[in-house]
């Protein structure tokens, strides 16, 4: 049996260290979580692997456990209007503004590496030109960033949104039944390990921030917290990319909505 004690521990390290939520009526969804960790220790139970955390926690179970609790659901080309207005609109009006600079993007929570792989291939098929940029992708999550790391997808992921002429184009064949990016799209990615509610933002940084379907899960105040870190992580005239059904509403932050190729983004004022 579960205590009420031990969800509100579990529910309440989580919101600490990732701003995600796990309300009490939702604290059902945190079974499976526990059950893994459960298994993952050898414990008993809940109890004793609930033990286990409050005496002994350190950064390799904070690292699990962040693991199973975030939500890494994603495809590739999710929601094409964004790799469109990328293409179509906002790089060619970067590369005016811009005209000699190296243009930074950032996919701030990349998940297992298909939104950092589209927006690759979107530049390279649409913009093949465009060879003066630098592209870096985070996530919170361990186990994510090693998927990413690694470019390798089942049949099942590959299915998910990937048109079989850039799987075939960009993707190799390799043993059971997956496949792996090629070095032609692995070798311009910067991966690596990054906490949107604390770690620390590079001022004016960044030309494009991709940060999709990360703050529905964030109450305001979080949300808030790192819409104010993005902004001031853009670069004058740069844009910020957020998830279809998220928006600036409730926030102070000062960026201009536009419609672009279908797309709601958000860009600085310069």
């Amino acid at each position: 049996m579960i205590t009420n004690e031990i969800y509100k521990y579990f529910a309440d390290f989580v919101f600490q260290k990732t701003g995600i939520q796990y309300l009490e009526n939702d604290y059902y969804r945190l079974d499976s979580r526990i059950n893994q960790l459960i298994e993952k220790y050898e414990c008993k139970d809940a109890q004793e692997v609930y033990k286990l955390y409050k005496e002994s926690l350190d950064s390799e179970k904070e690292r699990f456990l962040i693991d199973i609790c975030t939500n890494n659901e994603t495809y590739f080309f999710r929601d094409t209007k964004p790799f469109d207005a990328l293409a179509t609109d906002i790089i060619p009006e970067l590369r005016q503004r811009f005209p000699s600079d190296e243009l930074k993007i950032w996919s701030c929570a990349s998940s297992t590496g298909q939104e950092p792989l589209s927006i690759l291939m979107t530049i390279m098929e649409k913009l093949p030109s465009e060879l003066n940029f630098k592209f870096q992708a985070t996530d919170i999550s361990s186990k994510a960033l090693d998927k990413c790391k690694n470019g390798v997808y089942t049949n099942l992921d590959v299915q998910r949104g990937l048109p079989i002429q850039l799987l075939v184009k960009y993707f190799e064949s390799v043993e059971g039944s997956n496949w792996k990016a090629k070095p032609s799209l692995t070798t311009k990615v910067d991966y690596g390990h990054f906490n949107l509610l604390t770690d620390l933002f590079p001022p004016a940084a960044y030309h494009v921030i991709f940060c999709r379907n990360v703050l529905i899960y964030q109450n305001q105040v979080n949300k808030n917290l790192i819409l104010e870190k993005i902004e001031s992580s853009l670069k004058p005239g740069g844009y910020l990319i957020l998830g279809a059904g998220e928006s600036l509403i409730g926030s102070s932050i000062k960026l201009s909505q536009k419609n672009l190729s279908g797309a709601m983004v958000f860009q600085k004022d310069s």
